[in-house]
Formats: structure tokens, C-alpha cells, sequence
């Protein structure tokens, strides 16, 4: 279809040839095109409330779905932070559990526990806790493994684990200090005490008989003496040093007789290096003791406290004490039952369980693995 005709518009004279035709021609084209009409509808409602009715509807259909959005957004957050928890402290239960090879791991520390209390318990078997330079060597290589680097318990995120188990491994950490603690005082007090050892060891080796019939055995004994109608004496006892044996109908002392002969007498001395004097060593008897026999001394502290020395011995009771210390904190101490408890070593293998337990469990998915 053809497009409507428009109405041929009339020629507007030069207004510089004619202005008052231009003018004309104007307003005659202005007269021909009709004003736009303004339809008018009145609904009841004032004039400043049409256009905020469309923009309140507008905000109500942006601010329903964003609310939404938002409550999702939250919950989905708080379920994968709570997962990402979780998830962290497993990885710090196996960090902390580790194994025997990696140091300040709950494996290896348990490890190291357990090859002290064998080697104490060896010493306590053997000797009694007595002083060993080979225990002391090996006791300082052991506590050598016993640092404990604190980054790797404290960077195991503990707060995201179970508040129980987090308490144990603070239990098991803090017995690992004290024992370390332990170990390192008494290497400090062991050397000092080796020096004061040594003399004491070469007092008892000079009071010791190298050979004849009290060969291993100190050459001290007691002379008991008591008064008669012919000798007014002092009752009581002497401490002698056995200057050697007498062999046969001989009168001077050696150290020991030919092989087959049993010594006839035993020399003894009252004073340190004065003359011997013949006796008669007892070493068995009934409730009566002979007076002018020589007996031997029995081992016992005081014994080893005259022979070697004060410092000595003090020295051994120290260290002695020391290890026994040791050992009950490690290996805990025996119940009625006869089992050990309470020891750290005991704490050690129930935490390292609990830790195997948790290290066991699988992750959690969450958006912030």
C-alpha cells in the first residue's frame, strides 16, 4: 500500500527580499499542524501517589528474592565452615599423631618414652639405680628426643578438636616438658656427681684385697674386745685393716699362702701403717662372739660411706634417688595388682589410640576444603 499523501507545504518567501511575507508564511504552516492532545483520567487517587505505588511494588520483587538468597547463603556458609572445622582437626589429630620417625610427633615422643623405662628398668634390675657411666651416655642421647617443637601442636588447630582429647594431648605435651626437665637436671647433676663417683671408686678399688683368701672383699674388719682378770681392756669393737695372712708355723705376714695351704692367722693392723698383729678371722658364729677375732664387715651404706668417702656417697644417694624419680613418672607405680599406673608412658599409649581413632574418620565435603 501507498503511504498517505502529506498536505504540499506552502513556499516561505527570502526574508531578507521580503520579511513580512516570510512572517506570513510562518504563521499560516504553524496555523495547519494540529496541538497534541492531553487525555485526562481521573482514579480517585491524589497525584503524588501514582508513581510511589509502582516503585514500592518494584523494591517488594528485588528485596523477597534477595532475602532468600541471603538465608541460603548463610546456611550453606555456616555448613561448610562447621565441615571445614571439622575437617581441620583431622588433619591436626594425624599431624599430632605422625609416626616414630617424624620428632615432636605423639608416635615418636611414646617411642622414646618406651626405650627410657626399658633402660631404667634395666638399671633397676641390675643394680639397684646404682651410678653407670653407660646409663648416662644413653639417658642423654634419649633426652636429646624429647624436644618437642610447640608450632607443630599449636598450628594442629586444637580448637577444632574434641575438647577431651585436646585436654590430653595438653596432659601428655606438658609430661613431656617435665620429664625432659628431669632428664636434664640430673645429666647437669650426673656430671659433678662422676667426679665425686670417680674418687669414691678409687678409695673402695684401694681398700679392696687384689688377692689371697679375701680376694674382691675390703680389707677392713671389727676386733671385738672385752675386759678379763688379766687384760683391763675396753669393751667393745675395733675397726682393723687386714695387713695379710700368716702360713704354716711362720711369724711374718704375706698375702697369701701356696696354693694347697689354708692361712694359719690373719694379721691386722690397729693403725694405719703400724705393725701387724696375729688373729683369728671368724666368719661364722652363734649368739656368742669370741672377743679377740677379727669379723668382716657386711656391705651396707655406712660401710660404703667410711670406705669411699662422705661426698661419695652422698653423691650415690642422690643419684640414686634421681632415677628412681625418673622412672616412676615414666613407668607409673605398681597398683595392688602388681600393674604400673599413672605413669606418663601409660598416657602416651591411651592418647596415641584416641588420636588413631580420629585420624581414621573421613572428611567432610565443604566449599572451603
Amino acid at each position: 500500500m501507498a503511504p498517505p499523501q502529506q498536505p504540499q507545504q506552502p513556499t516561505i518567501p527570502n526574508a531578507s527580499d521580503d520579511p513580512f511575507a516570510a512572517m506570513n508564511a510562518m504563521a499560516a504552516v504553524g496555523t495547519v499542524q494540529r496541538a497534541p492532545e492531553i487525555v485526562i483520567v481521573n482514579d480517585g487517587k491524589p497525584v503524588e501517589n501514582v508513581g510511589q505505588s509502582g516503585a514500592s511494588g518494584t523494591i517488594v520483587k528485588i528485596a523477597v528474592p534477595a532475602a532468600i538468597a541471603l538465608i541460603v547463603g548463610v546456611a550453606v556458609g555456616k555448613i561448610g565452615t562447621s565441615a571445614s572445622s571439622y575437617n581441620e582437626g583431622l588433619r591436626g589429630a594425624r599431624a599430632i599423631l605422625g609416626d616414630k620417625g617424624t620428632p615432636s610427633t605423639v608416635a615418636m615422643l611414646k617411642k622414646t618414652l618406651s626405650d627410657i623405662d626399658n633402660l631404667l628398668d634395666e638399671a633397676k634390675t641390675k643394680n639397684g639405680f646404682r651410678p653407670n657411666l653407660e646409663v648416662d651416655k644413653q639417658l642423654k642421647e634419649l633426652a636429646a628426643k624429647l624436644d618437642v617443637k610447640t608450632d607443630l601442636v599449636f598450628r594442629a588447630k586444637q580448637n577444632s578438636l574434641d575438647a577431651a582429647l585436646s585436654g590430653e594431648i595438653y596432659k601428655f605435651y606438658a609430661g613431656i616438658a617435665e620429664v625432659k626437665d628431669m632428664l636434664d637436671f640430673h645429666n647437669k647433676a650426673a656430671t659433678f656427681d662422676d667426679l665425686s663417683l670417680k674418687k669414691g671408686k678409687e678409695a673402695a678399688d684401694a681398700a679392696t684385697a687384689q688377692d689371697g683368701p679375701l680376694a674382691g672383699q675390703y680389707k677392713y674388719g671389727v676386733m671385738v674386745q672385752a675386759p678379763t682378770d688379766t687384760d683391763k681392756v675396753d669393751f667393745g669393737a675395733k675397726i682393723v685393716e687386714i695387713a695379710g695372712v700368716y702360713c704354716g708355723s711362720s711369724n711374718n705376714p704375706v698375702a697369701k699362702c701356696p696354693d694347697g695351704e689354708y692361712p694359719s692367722g690373719f694379721a691386722y693392723r690397729n693403725e694405719p701403717g703400724g705393725n701387724a698383729t696375729k688373729g683369728d678371722l671368724v666368719t661364722q658364729g652363734s649368739d656368742n662372739v669370741p672377743t679377740k677375732k677379727v669379723l668382716m664387715l657386711l656391705p651396707n651404706g655406712v660401710r660404703e660411706a667410711l670406705i669411699k668417702g662422705t661426698e661419695p656417697a652422698v653423691s650415690e644417694v642422690y643419684y640414686t634417688r634421681r632415677l628412681r624419680t625418673l622412672y616412676d613418672r615414666i613407668h607409673g607405680k605398681a597398683g595392688q595388682d602388681g600393674k604400673a599406673t599413672g605413669g606418663l608412658l601409660d598416657d602416651g599409649n591411651k592418647l596415641e589410640t584416641r588420636l588413631q581413632t580420629e585420624a581414621k574418620k573421613s572428611n567432610r565435603f565443604s566449599f572451603f576444603m
